[in-house]
């Protein structure tokens, strides 16, 4: 074809019409841990096993064995960048030059383990905090068959679900993970999300923690015990305790 057919061609095309896609709903940052952190969330959650910190009077999932971790200032080097890291990519996501938290002033609330065995599950639920995240573990292979196997239309074993919103087959309202060892999931606390249950014997290992970025001192419990999450070269990160 001939520079002038092509051009011909080309003039009878239809004009292309620029589009804009809006971005939607919650964002859920999604990237691996070190081999360094992890190392330390499986010895450490051991240890806190051994201990029976219980934790499952403050959790919504039906699982016997959660444990919350202690010293949370030992995690703070490793959880202070995710959050800032976190913070670029909403204002990625809001396609905003501006983010509406302090981005130096990060508070570490809470922190635990859970060893999740066959037929237990956690069922939909959010938390009052700022931002929340899961870490994965251990992710065992009887799992990872078993959820590879799955047939049907519903989320497969051993998966986690975020939910927002309602609607019909036009809207995503639901996004389904089946995680692997040192996946982290960093997202709004507010974030409807649950993990379907799985048949396998054995043991499905996660980490899961909350962060604030504001404390009204007026509701804040006496009791409660609050880690600064700072990253400034050579200084201990500050603790807050906040008791009678």
């Amino acid at each position: 074809m001939s520079d002038k057919e092509k051009e011909s061609k080309n003039s009878n095309a239809p004009p292309k019409i620029p589009v804009n896609i809006l971005n939607w709903g919650p964002c859920v940052m999604h990237f691996k841990i070190s081999d360094e952190f992890h190392k330390m969330l499986v010895e450490d959650g051991a240890e806190m096993r051994n201990q029976n910190r219980d934790y499952r009077m403050k959790l919504a999932g039906h699982i016997r064995e959660e444990y919350a971790y202690s010293d949370l200032n030992k995690y703070v080097p490793y959880l202070s960048r995710t959050m800032k890291l976190y913070e670029e990519a909403v204002k990625m996501w809001r396609n905003s030059k501006t983010s509406s938290p302090d981005p130096n002033k990060y508070f570490l609330k809470s922190l635990w383990i859970n060893y999740q065995k066959e037929n237990e599950y956690n069922p939909p639920h959010n938390h009052s905090e700022r931002y929340s995240f899961v870490i994965y573990l251990d992710i065992p292979e009887a799992l990872q068959q078993e959820n590879k196997n799955y047939v049907g239309t519903s989320t497969g074993p051993g998966s986690i679900v975020f939910t927002y919103g309602e609607g019909n087959s036009e809207y995503i309202t639901f996004q389904s993970y089946f995680p692997t060892a040192k996946d982290m999931f960093v997202f709004p606390s507010t974030l409807t999300h649950y993990v379907a249950p799985f048949k396998a014997k054995c043991e499905r290992i996660s980490v899961s923690g909350n962060v604030l970025t504001d404390i009204p001192l007026n509701i804040v419990p006496e009791d409660m015990e609050i880690t600064v999450l700072e990253d400034k070269p050579g200084a201990a990160p500050a603790k807050l305790g906040l008791k009678s």
